[in-house]
């Protein structure tokens, strides 16, 4: 049987690339998958130059005739809010690394998530880059992206190891959207595991896929006995 691991991230972390290459340099994968949809990777590629530019363009006319100087849009582009929008925009670090690192080990790497889900989350891009929704978010506040990431990966660490007792339990969805696609990316993985069988897979997706409660992608992938990873931190 194939060794899986499952290696949880913080989406949008600044530091996250950085820390997925050296987490695979140390797993050593034959085999990655990735919770990414064919159509989130296909959007990104077309659009991101395009959304970006809108992004920046929106930053400027918000400031008017007293435009915003280079630190200024530095600070913002590194916030919570808007820093969070850009990085949405743009192709997410866990497919960068793991591209980078598949490319560097010619190793196979797989798309897993399903993209009616993507379609859906990117429906609503127009209405996050509008003045009004820029203006709202640039309004709650300006704290480091880089600070809130830090935050949830306590949050994560806590509850992954202690997820019963833990305050952050309703961090985990348990819409039909969300149980379906574990339950299809969990499918997904099963066939690949069969189709290397011995090899060592890592599978990398957001910590809450990594969760003991039922319907996770961890549980319906109990009985092949993954180890969990939480991005530079070490679980069963």
């Amino acid at each position: 049987m194939s060794k899986l691991t499952l290696l949880g991230t913080i989406h949008r972390d600044p530091q996250g690339l950085k820390r997925l290459v050296e987490a695979l340099k140390g797993l050593k994968p034959h085999v990655i998958t990735l919770e990414f949809s064919a159509y989130g990777l296909s959007y990104r590629l077309r659009k991101k130059r395009s959304l970006s530019h809108c992004l920046l363009r929106g930053l400027h006319e918000i400031h008017g005739n007293d435009g915003l100087n280079v630190s200024e849009l530095k600070k913002l582009l590194r916030s919570t809010g808007i820093g969070g929008i850009r990085a949405l925009l743009d192709l997410p670090f866990e497919y960068k690394g793991a591209r980078f690192y598949s490319h560097c080990r010619a190793i196979p790497l797989y798309c897993v998530d399903i993209s009616s889900y993507s379609r859906q989350l990117l429906s609503t891009i127009d209405d996050l880059l509008s003045q009004e929704n820029l203006k709202m978010v640039i309004a709650l506040g300006d704290a480091p992206l880089q600070e809130a990431a830090a935050r949830e990966y306590k949050h994560a660490e806590a509850f992954l190891l202690d997820g019963r007792q833990s305050p952050w339990i309703h961090l985990i969805p348990a819409d039909e959207v969300w149980k379906k696609r574990e339950r299809i990316m969990a499918g997904r993985i099963r066939k690949i595991v069969a189709r290397y069988p011995g090899r060592q897979i890592v599978h990398i997706s957001g910590w809450q896929h990594l969760a003991a409660q039922q319907g996770t992608l961890f549980r319906l992938l109990d009985d092949l006995k993954p180890k969990r990873f939480l991005l530079g931190r070490l679980f069963l």
